[in-house]
């Protein structure tokens, strides 16, 4: 995957989302968003990141966070996600990416 250009700051907002591969789905069910909050809170607790806002929507999601620890914004959805995506493609029988590409910021 290509270095992203977006420098992230310390104290800096940021407005980071994504969508599924084709526009499909990346939540199916309660427990896709459970696990997806769960996984938010527990790296931007880690990482000290403050989660302003999100929407999660049945095919892709917005979050508006600060960064206020030096760890990089860039990291939360990466651990996020990679995580995630594994559990979802195991808990719903499936291969493959999930998401269009990587998050956008």
């Amino acid at each position: 995957m290509a270095r992203r250009d977006t420098q992230f700051i310390q104290g800096a907002y940021y407005h980071i989302y994504n969508r599924g591969a084709n526009r499909t789905s990346i939540f199916l069910d309660e427990a896709d968003f459970l696990d997806t909050l769960k996984r938010m809170k527990e790296y931007a607790a880690r990482f000290s990141i403050a989660i302003i806002a999100y929407c999660l929507m049945p095919n892709h999601y917005h979050w508006l966070v600060r960064q206020d620890g030096l760890t990089e914004a860039r990291l939360l959805p990466q651990r996020v996600f990679n995580g995630y995506v594994k559990a979802f493609n195991r808990r719903h029988q499936r291969t493959g990416t999930l998401f269009e590409s990587e998050f956008k910021a």
